[in-house]
């Protein structure tokens, strides 16, 4: 197959020849790269992550994605990448009002939906239990605190790179399906290390199995395409839309069985939305439009 450069819709003519691929695997090469190295050394001298100094390397280690997607939105695209980025970033007006049910809403949905499952197929007498949540809500500081973490902790870094850079990239080459596939990959493997740390989910209300995280990771990537694709490329909308996932997540407990349920409706979800809007574009309407750089 010939191969074609990217990016040569350039309205400046300024953006580096990235028909070698680097614009695609180069950033993984330094972000997956920085943050393991990091986060090896917690895993090796088994210190927990959220005391001194286990704590540094796992921050650290973690903005290797924010730095790698800054870095190659500056390499792709010069200035115009910078500043595309920047307004993705912050224009909350490019979010149509009609897909706001969706970047909020959809996880909670998909919890109820979950634990519903479980009452309805096992009879289940507590699927889901809102205690977490209910224990913050009478200390507004420790519920500030609380969606502070989880912010800054993989919604606002993260998404600077999976959505903010990585997945316009992808979407130039293959499918919208096939990139959230590629994506969803690397965004799974990323998240590995977490699992060998001494602390990490352990001190969450919130502790999946690798190999549950890893599906919902995968399904949960076509869903962020399908929300951002149709949010006329928002990185604003992924970060809230990861917020509130993590979010729900964490101040919601849901029962094994009610967790596996909510997999399965999430899967059922991704195949209709698949089907809806089609695996190209996974947009409703005029074809998505293409990153300036």
């Amino acid at each position: 197959m010939e191969k074609r450069a990217i990016g040569a819709d350039s309205v400046t003519g300024r953006v580096r020849e990235t028909s070698s691929g680097f614009d695609v695997w180069g950033f993984p090469l330094f972000s997956h790269g920085w943050t393991w190295c990091w986060w090896s050394v917690p895993i090796v001298t088994e210190w927990h992550v959220f005391r001194f100094p286990g704590i540094l390397f796992l921050l650290v280690g973690g903005v290797g994605v924010t730095i790698g997607g800054v870095a190659m939105a500056w390499l792709v695209g010069d200035r115009i990448g910078l500043k595309d980025l920047g307004r993705r970033l912050v224009d909350v007006r490019r979010i149509p009002l009609r897909w706001s049910p969706v970047m909020l809403a959809l996880f909670p949905a998909l919890a109820l939906a979950g634990a519903g499952v479980a009452i309805v197929a096992d009879g289940a007498t507590q699927p889901l239990s809102g205690a977490p949540l209910r224990d913050l809500l009478g200390e507004p500081v420790a519920l500030g605190g609380t969606l502070a973490i989880i912010f800054l902790l993989g919604p606002f870094h993260e998404e600077i790179d999976w959505r903010g850079y990585r997945l316009d990239r992808l979407q130039l080459r293959w499918s919208a399906l096939t990139s959230s596939v590629v994506l969803g990959v690397a965004w799974a493997v990323w998240h590995a290390p977490l699992f060998l740390m001494v602390g990490y989910h352990g001190s969450w209300e919130y502790s999946p199995e690798p190999t549950w995280f890893a599906f919902n990771i995968l399904a949960g990537a076509v869903l962020y395409t399908w929300l951002y694709n149709n949010a006329n490329r928002s990185v604003l909308a992924a970060i809230l839309f990861h917020f509130v996932g993590n979010a729900t997540g964490q101040l919601l407990e849901l029962s094994p069985a009610a967790d596996r349920y909510q997999t399965i409706v999430t899967a059922g979800l991704v195949l209709v939305v698949v089907l809806r809007w089609g695996a190209r574009d996974l947009r409703h309407g005029e074809v998505r439009p293409r990153p300036p750089y």
